[in-house]
């Protein structure tokens, strides 16, 4: 064979493999960045790694056996080393900022008889921050409910505990199902840093850790209802968590406050209101994402600075 067209088939294979090169990288670089905007789920199963902690002041509360009434299941517990509550943010994956999903954890004390949750608990959210809740999120499995949704305040300033109350119609209600509410042991398949630490509140029963998730929409829709508009997942807020053995009311146990309080106090006096956060600060890690997007960037970046070089006019 001729040298000429051995150099012109070598040249030939050499264009073909840099062409499938390029294909293939691009490629890659392209569903590194699809990943980057996948939408990212709230896993209520999952471990508190995945989770963040709702701090009250240098606090992660509560104090063990405070609450008013009931079994060690309306306990909430914690202490510095063992939070007490956590929060989630799933992002939808869209540019939206008011789609996605808030979820919450939060520790008990026990799992009373009959097994499974079967009390109330709820998370007040102050979202225009002055003072009085706007809504609640929780689960109310008192008597023979089974309910997870949102509910309205009810006419009082809900500034405090003697001012707030629960309205009796729930605003939403999803069915619950593993996707969306979990009752699981303290363990360390669950909460790696716990060690020994089942049992905070010392009643020779093992925490259990309540987790529930709600989509973030219907929060916005039912604020923007009361005329709270303009809400979305950086919007700063407040949080104000309590069991309860009703539907209507916060009075077993009130998380970051010791058993006797003033009930007259506000809810910030007491420091039963979180610090101030926002739905996206608290968001789900999405690490297999990271590190797709670190595996491929010099991939990327290879592969642009070589076009570069190759289309770069002479003497560039």
């Amino acid at each position: 064979m001729a040298l000429r067209t051995r150099v012109e088939i070598t040249h030939t294979l050499l264009r073909t493999a840099r062409a499938g090169y390029f294909a293939i990288l691009a490629g890659f670089c392209l569903l590194s960045g699809g990943a980057a905007s996948a939408a990212i789920v709230v896993d209520v199963a999952s471990s508190t790694t995945n989770w963040t902690a709702i701090t009250y002041g240098s606090n992660l509360p509560d104090p063990s056996n405070d609450q008013q009434t009931g079994s060690g299941e309306g306990d909430i517990v914690g202490n510095l080393s063992h939070p007490s509550s956590y929060a989630a943010f799933g992002d939808a994956g869209t540019p939206s900022k008011t789609d996605g999903t808030l979820g919450f954890r939060i520790r008990l004390g026990a799992d009373s008889n009959p097994p499974g949750f079967d009390g109330a608990i709820f998370v007040g959210i102050d979202a225009n921050r002055d003072g009085a809740l706007d809504i609640f999120i929780g689960v109310n499995n008192s008597g023979s409910s089974a309910l997870l949704g949102m509910w309205n305040p009810g006419a009082g300033s809900n500034t405090s505990p003697s001012t707030t109350t629960i309205g009796n119609t729930a605003l939403v209600l999803y069915i619950q199902t593993a996707s969306n509410i979990n009752f699981s042991p303290v363990s360390l398949s669950i909460d790696p840093t716990v060690g020994t630490a089942t049992d905070l509140n010392a009643d020779g029963k093992n925490d259990y850790f309540l987790t529930f998730s709600v989509p973030f929409a219907d929060i916005v829709a039912q604020l923007a209802a009361r005329g709270i508009t303009g809400f979305d997942q950086t919007t700063a807020l407040n949080y104000v968590i309590a069991t309860s053995t009703q539907g209507n009311s916060l009075i077993q146990d009130l998380n970051g406050v010791a058993k006797n309080y003033d009930s007259n106090a506000t809810w910030g006096t007491l420091g039963a209101q979180s610090n101030a956060t926002s739905a996206d600060i608290i968001a789900v890690p999405e690490l297999s994402t990271t590190v797709l997007l670190l595996s491929a960037a010099p991939f990327c970046f290879g592969m642009v600075q070589t076009r570069r070089r190759r289309f770069a006019p002479a003497g560039a």
